[in-house]
């Protein structure tokens, strides 16, 4: 395993709430010069959610997230001519045509990419899509209890037969959802903010700050895992100087989106 005391020894603190020392942007110009090849796609493993969040945000005609892999034009390229993406990418594409049909059926992107990533990942990657992939279900299924919405229908796209599938489709008719117990305090923050988007976008960012944290002291000091853990926290302290009141709620629903 390659070790990068340099870098992670020149690494500022980073908080929600408080401006970073260092630029997500600076970032990427630091590693692509100071990592090896193997652990540069690490990190574009790592923005790969973005890169997905982005196709839909273009699509709908927001700004894309700028740490994202490719500009808007050349994003409309890639999508026009099926080249530069995940495989998966270009199967969905080629599946659903029209732009509303892709709309749709969305969520079904999040579904296979991460399968990508807990397939064919490991170290800090696989435990970070695993995470988020949690966090979404689990989301999901606070959001369908709260709007009474069915429960298979917004999972409709996920395997049925995963273990943490199963135990939400389990509770599909109860009045309530009872998140498992490493979840119990997300529930929490859901159930004290969800009338308030902006809110409650915020202490999920939190939240997730926190759980990256506790991810990243499973990995050796002066690895990459280190790193990419590092710029994950980052992305999250930038996108919390970026809100607006829209962007809170519009998060929200994606975030609680199943994927």
């Amino acid at each position: 395993m390659n070790r990068y005391p340099f870098i992670i020894a020149s690494l500022p603190v980073v908080q929600i709430g408080t401006k970073p020392e260092v630029s997500f942007k600076d970032m990427e110009d630091l590693l692509a010069l100071n990592l090896m090849s193997f652990d540069r796609k690490k990190v574009a493993a790592l923005l790969q959610l973005i890169d997905i969040d982005n196709i839909k945000a273009f699509w709908l005609g927001l700004p894309l997230h700028p740490a994202g892999s490719m500009n808007a034009k050349e994003l409309e390229e890639a999508l026009l001519v099926k080249d530069f993406l995940p495989s998966f990418v270009i199967d969905y594409l080629e599946r659903y045509e029209t732009t509303e049909q892709r709309l749709d059926h969305f969520p079904s992107l999040y579904v296979s990419l991460y399968q990508e990533m807990v397939s064919y990942s490991d170290g800090f990657i696989r435990s970070y899509y695993i995470m988020e992939r949690e966090i979404r279900l689990v989301l999901a299924a606070l959001r369908a209890k709260q709007m009474g919405w069915d429960l298979t229908e917004q999972l409709q796209f996920e395997d049925m037969d995963d273990p943490f599938v199963m135990q939400i489709l389990v509770q599909k008719d109860a009045e309530d959802y009872t998140a498992p117990q490493e979840y119990e305090s997300l529930k929490d923050l859901f159930m004290e903010n969800r009338l308030d988007p902006m809110k409650l976008y915020r202490s999920l960012l939190q939240y997730r700050f926190q759980r990256i944290v506790d991810l990243e002291e499973q990995y050796l000091s002066f690895s990459i895992d280190r790193i990419l853990g590092f710029l994950a926290r980052l992305m999250m302290v930038e996108m919390w100087s970026q809100l607006d009141e829209q962007k809170g709620l519009s998060l929200v629903d994606d975030l609680s989106k199943n994927g």
